[in-house]
Formats: C-alpha cells, sequence, structure tokens
C-alpha cells in the first residue's frame, strides 16, 4: 500500500522564492528570525522529540514552506532516514541530497548523523542573513559557493555588515545578526561532533530573538 502525505496549502510558497524573487518584497528582519526559529524547532522535533529519531537529508530553503503569515513548515520528507540506534554513531547510506547544503562527512563518506541536517541549517541560516543562494554559477567564482565567501566576513570583524543583505535596508539588529552569525559557523564546523545540537540551536536563536526584540525592530 503507498503512503501519501498530503501538505496544507502555503500561501507564500517557499523561503527559497522569497528570498530570491526580485518581483517579490524582501522578507522583513523579524520574520527572517521567526521562520529560523521555527524551521530549528521543526529539525529539533524530528532529531530528538520522536519514538524514533529521523534525519531529513535535505534540508534547504526551498524545503522550507510558508504559510499566510510566513510561518514555516519542513518539506520533503522522501529522502529522510531512520537516524542510528544504540551505541551506532551514524547510518551508512549512498549520498543523496543537494550540492551545497549537504555535510561533507555525508558527501564523502556516506556516514549521515543528525549533525549532518545541523550543517544544512547552517547553510540556510546564511542564505537568509545575506539573501544569496548556497550555490549560485552567475556570480564571480570567488562569491559562487555561500559558505567560502562569508569567512571573509568573521562575526565579530568590523566588516560582517558587508555580507548582509542589502535588501534589508540596514533595518536590523546588528548584534542579533552577529550572534546568528557565530551560531550558523558553529554548525559548519568539519568535525559533525562540534556542532551544536539542533536543540541548542534552538536555545541560541530564543535567545538571540530575547535579545534583539529590546533593541531594533524591523
Amino acid at each position: 500500500m503507498q503512503r501519501l502525505l498530503v501538505y496544507e496549502y502555503m500561501a507564500n510558497k517557499s523561503l527559497a522564492v522569497n528570498l530570491f524573487s526580485t518581483s517579490l518584497p524582501p522578507i522583513p528582519w523579524k520574520t527572517r528570525l521567526r521562520i529560523l526559529l521555527g524551521a530549528a524547532e521543526g529539525l529539533a522535533y524530528l532529531h530528538e522529540g520522536l519514538e524514533i529519531q529521523v534525519i531529513l537529508r535535505d534540508f534547504k530553503s526551498s524545503n522550507v514552506l510558508l504559510d499566510e503569515n510566513f510561518n514555516p513548515k519542513l518539506l520533503d520528507f522522501g529522502l529522510a532516514r531512520e537516524g542510528p540506534e544504540g551505541d551506532r554513531s551514524h547510518v551508512s547510506t549512498k549520498p543523496v541530497g543537494t550540492y551545497g547544503y549537504a555535510a561533507p562527512e555525508y558527501t564523502e563518506t556516506g556516514h549521515l548523523k543528525s549533525k549532518s541536517d545541523v550543517w544544512s541549517f547552517g547553510v540556510v541560516v546564511f542564505e537568509i542573513l545575506t539573501g544569496k543562494r548556497a550555490v549560485d554559477r552567475t556570480l564571480p567564482k570567488t562569491e559562487q559557493k555561500l559558505i567560502e565567501w562569508v569567512k571573509q566576513f568573521p562575526a565579530d570583524s568590523r566588516n560582517f555588515w558587508m555580507m548582509m543583505d542589502r535588501r534589508l535596508n540596514k533595518e536590523y539588529s546588528l548584534d542579533a545578526a552577529r550572534n546568528i552569525a557565530k551560531l550558523a559557523f558553529s554548525c559548519l564546523c568539519k568535525n559533525p561532533d562540534d556542532r551544536p545540537t539542533m536543540r541548542q540551536v534552538v536555545e541560541g536563536l530564543r535567545d538571540v530573538i530575547r535579545v534583539s526584540e529590546s533593541g531594533l525592530v524591523s
């Protein structure tokens, strides 16, 4: 028997459509924070909230749907896998997913962990901060891979603001953006054991949002 997964109508399509379409208004800063937190909570639930751990395996901005209020829902569980059981550290499987989002340990060895989703989340965080795609072949070669390009703008550097999405028109909390970038960089640690869990990411985002609400809002 085949199973059919039915999604409710999502009025604002995907996060990717709203981030990268030049015909749509830019997503406001507070809305971006809410989308980030909601997506992080969704991944944390898959990793820790079910009887069996689920690894999404293809988390990306086009797989985050937005309803009429820009609340996010995760899409495309077709590639999802059950996580390791017992004392196993990973699941071995043929690498699939989308170039630019997949974690290096997964693409290089086929070893899939919940921390592989954490890497993908870090990539999407930088898409939300910069308004740039994970991979964009239309840009100069040095700018085509987002996670390489953002390395020249460390979170505590004076030129950090230069990586931020210009369509935000500086209507955002710079301190909050720096702290979110720090969290994203930690998600992109080469060693998966050095990355935070999605539950820790959720807690970090909540802290940033709580502080930013007392500063510049937009």
